[in-house]
């Protein structure tokens, strides 16, 4: 077994560092003094930023690159940090702030560990919007041989598959009129809720393997007695593999027309999955099974920064500390111990991947 030890004042201490600055999308520059002098208190004599924001940092040099990989921004709600009973809350303890402390801690422990990877924690922005930071590293081409994801998958989870999203803005106009006489009178609320009311009907699923459909944003009118001249909203698909976004997007074109909206694509992610034998698979599930944990893979009903990651390398998969259930609530908290047996994961799993022989990765 490898002896991975971690001082528990400092894994506390750097999360709740991260957790005091607070970060919605947008708004994650604010970080910047804070990760630089974690970095240094965590030995980290290589640290930096890109055009777009992403958060970096390194250890070891040449030879493969193992990247461990979250993400600093939150969901919008501030949230009180606070440390009690063992359990840390705060905005973005679980989504995924409590990732990024563990990657950060895991590369400390690994200092001059490593034989032959370099080891690259990246802190990626905008994932809780359109996903930026993410998509900045594969339009760079950056070199990463193995990737590990931090998102919150009750820490034993491995995550290898997660599905895609479609989100649109629909809008519509109509001539209005008055309340008491609907019948000569035209609504842009009812053009949406009837368009809304067929995508419904089309993609009611409610497992992993269906397509999903949410309404998450309407809005339209002014006056009780005045049907709107004008409304918009937003629609949310979930879709699983082998499922794609055209065809997808086809039907609601069609739908749109029928019911005289129009259609602005707001952002579109394709679903992934990946082989769960794929060498970051596996070194996950051993550095668990070290540690007495029972590992479990799972398939994620939400989109992550994975599912534009996999186009660098396919050797990928997510795990993370946390309930995801309380991911994005008022009550987001994770427990100390399992912020430090993520970070013990993290650290055995990179051990793992720079003892692979070369036909192996």
């Amino acid at each position: 077994m490898y002896a991975l030890d971690l001082d528990r004042d400092l894994a506390v201490t750097t999360l709740v560092q991260l957790l005091e600055v607070y970060t919605p999308p947008g708004e994650e520059r604010r970080l910047e003094r804070t990760w630089s002098r974690i970095c240094m208190a965590l030995g980290y004599n290589k640290f930096w930023r890109d055009e777009v924001g992403n958060f970096f940092a390194s250890i070891g040099r040449g030879g493969r690159a193992i990247y461990l990989v979250s993400h600093v921004d939150t969901v919008p709600g501030e949230l009180r940090v606070r440390v009690s009973e063992g359990k840390i809350y705060g905005r973005g303890a679980v989504d995924a702030k409590s990732s990024v402390a563990s990657m950060l801690l895991a590369g400390h422990i690994l200092h001059n560990r490593l034989q032959n990877s370099m080891l690259v924690v990246a802190g990626l922005v905008d994932e809780e919007n359109r996903g930026r930071g993410a998509k900045k590293l594969v339009d760079e081409g950056i070199s990463a041989d193995h990737i590990i994801i931090g998102e919150p998958t009750n820490l034993v989870g491995v995550a290898t598959s997660y599905r895609g999203s479609i989100s649109i803005k629909v809008r519509a106009t109509a001539k209005g009129g008055h309340s008491s006489a609907p019948y000569m009178a035209e609504s842009a609320l009812e053009k949406i809720l009837n368009l809304w009311s067929q995508v419904r009907q089309e993609y009611n699923g409610s497992r992993y393997e269906e397509i999903t459909s949410a309404l998450t944003t309407l809005h339209g009118g002014d006056w009780a007695s005045r049907l709107p001249d004008t409304a918009e909203g937003t629609i949310n698909i979930r879709f699983p593999p082998p499922y794609v976004s055209s065809n997808i997007l086809e039907k609601l074109n069609e739908y749109a027309a029928r019911y005289d909206c129009r259609l602005e694509l707001l952002d579109v992610t394709e679903p992934v999955s990946v082989n769960a034998s794929n060498p970051v698979v596996k070194a996950l599930i051993r550095s668990m099974l070290r540690l007495g944990l029972r590992p479990k893979i799972v398939k994620k009903t939400g989109t992550s920064d994975m599912n534009t990651l996999y186009n660098i390398t396919t050797s990928i998969a997510a795990c993370g500390p946390g309930n995801s259930l309380l991911a994005h609530t008022e009550g987001e908290f994770v427990t100390v111990e399992d912020l430090l047996n993520a970070v013990k994961i993290y650290a055995g799993a990179a051990l793992e991947l720079d003892r692979l022989s070369p036909a192996d990765g």
